[in-house]
């Protein structure tokens, strides 16, 4: 028996031998050329780089992009990409730049991409990231006059209608009442927003940027004043035994007549959780975002190199770091799978998911989904599956707007040491066809910032106190109003 055994060991050993011998170099040299070990995912890169370094790494920079990038073929076609990488390599010239000049370059180059988990960075001698994105997210400034709709017009305080600028107007709470203000979106919002009237001169209306306060804390809270409150200030799974609390907790608030659920500065991680809690909510099924995935030989290094750098960095619990380390396992057998079985390869696969509801009844609470500009990509998650609830109402400001294309890769360019961080699935809300990047969700209900703790119950007893939610309905009904994204006249 142990001779048999010995034996069939001995099969497999010559077998295994078999197929490596039969790993072409060309082959070992596609899935291997773009790996990066952990001990250098902090390393710094150089501080100048020469014309032919650069010229190197655009080269490598396409095939990872045309490979591994699923917004390639929705962001522009083969013709686009190749004419950018051809202005690319006559931009680089033939002197010497520095790396953050190099990777200035790849971003406003790129930028036609609109998107902003796009993005390259370098690490100074202190090891610190220095980022930029292929994108810019959309400020929000609000005015500090209000309107009301009287005799056919949207009129400010001194009756005076308002003329050219009502598509500006959105639905905002200030103290303690729902109101209507101008808003504008920019990458640098402006200080006024000038209006034509129709029976008057133009007017230009103050704005004020949102005011926005950064709170540090634990991964997920929950108080229980007047209502359940759940602060959830990120998705990573480095802290997956806090997040798989946050989920718990849907069971434990789906009876409450308003449950809060706080996503400020939450810039994302993993949107299985956020899947979870709201399935474990109602028992309505809930539509993800449709997807095109990328999956290649390139992706696959990719994967590699972030989870590897993930546990490289990861501080959180102990759940948290075992389930970073199961995906660099995983990953590394996913390439030697893939490298053994299949050589290299490109698939892009189109899916649709829905998730089912696991509660025992369809939730008939209210829920207040509290957003700002930090909530960004699987932090986004929230608005899409709670606007399939009929009691959610989101409120706060412009989400970050970094969705269209997730599920980050990264890869370190081998002779400018600049990194590249790019999405493998691309994004669309099923209802728009599309998804608001740089824009974000808007909220059916703005706050200013200046006091959004008090504005928030102020909305939750609201929502219980009959008639007052009927108007905080009709300002969710209206949602989709969209204020212009192009910079007013100021």
């Amino acid at each position: 028996m142990r001779g048999r055994a010995r034996g069939a060991v001995a099969i497999a050993a010559l077998a295994l031998a078999s197929c490596a011998a039969a790993v072409s170099p060309a082959t070992r040299e596609a899935f291997g050329a773009l790996r990066v070990s952990a001990s250098e995912c902090r390393a710094p890169g150089p501080e100048t780089v020469t014309p032919d370094a650069m010229g190197a790494d655009l080269d490598v920079l396409a095939r990872v992009l045309a490979r591994g990038y699923a917004g390639y073929t929705t962001v522009g076609d083969e013709a686009r990409w190749a004419g950018v990488f051809d202005e690319l390599r006559e931009a680089v010239g033939d002197a010497p730049r520095s790396a953050e000049a190099f990777r200035d370059l790849l971003a406003e180059r790129l930028r036609f991409a609109d998107d902003n988990h796009l993005g390259f960075w370098i690490r100074g001698a202190d090891g610190a990231r220095r980022w930029r994105a292929a994108g810019a997210h959309q400020q929000a400034a609000l005015s500090e006059a209000r309107f009301v709709h009287e005799e056919g017009a949207w009129r400010d305080e001194e009756g005076r209608a308002l003329g050219a600028c009502a598509e500006h107007l959105v639905a905002a709470w200030q103290d303690g009442a729902l109101t209507h203000r101008l808003v504008a979106l920019a990458a640098t919002p402006p200080a006024t927003l000038a209006c034509d009237a129709p029976d008057d001169a133009p007017r230009a209306f103050a704005l004020r940027p949102i005011a926005r306060t950064r709170d540090l804390g634990p991964a997920f809270e929950r108080e229980d004043a007047e209502l359940p409150w759940l602060r959830v200030r990120t998705l990573g799974m480095a802290q997956r035994a806090a997040l798989d609390r946050f989920v718990a907790s849907a069971a434990e608030v789906r009876e409450a007549p308003v449950v809060v659920l706080d996503l400020r500065g939450n810039g994302g991680g993993s949107d299985r959780f956020l899947l979870a809690w709201f399935s474990h909510l109602t028992s309505q099924p809930l539509r993800y975002f449709d997807t095109l995935r990328v999956s290649s030989d390139v992706e696959l290094q990719g994967a590699l190199t972030f989870w590897s750098c993930e546990a490289e960095a990861a501080a959180g619990d102990d759940a948290g770091a075992a389930w970073v380390r199961a995906r660099v396992a995983q990953a590394e057998r996913a390439l030697e799978t893939a490298m053994r079985e299949r050589g290299p390869f490109v698939d892009r696969i189109e899916g649709t998911y829905t998730e089912p509801g696991r509660a025992p009844a369809p939730f008939r609470g209210r829920l207040i989904l509290l957003v700002d500009r930090g909530c960004g990509s699987a932090c986004e998650t929230a608005v899409l599956l709670a606007r399939q609830l009929e009691g959610a109402l989101v409120v706060g400001e412009n989400t970050e707007g970094t969705m269209k294309v997730g599920e980050l890769r990264h890869y370190r360019l081998p002779a400018t040491g600049v990194w590249v961080a790019a999405g493998r699935r691309a994004h669309a809300d099923p209802a728009l066809g599309t998804f608001p990047e740089g824009r974000g969700y808007l909220p059916d209900v703005w706050l200013d910032g200046t006091s959004t703790e008090r504005d928030v119950i102020a909305l939750a007893r609201c929502l219980t106190t009959p008639p007052c939610p009927a108007a905080l309905d009709a300002a969710r009904a209206t949602r989709r109003r969209r204020p212009r994204s192009r910079s007013p006249r100021h």
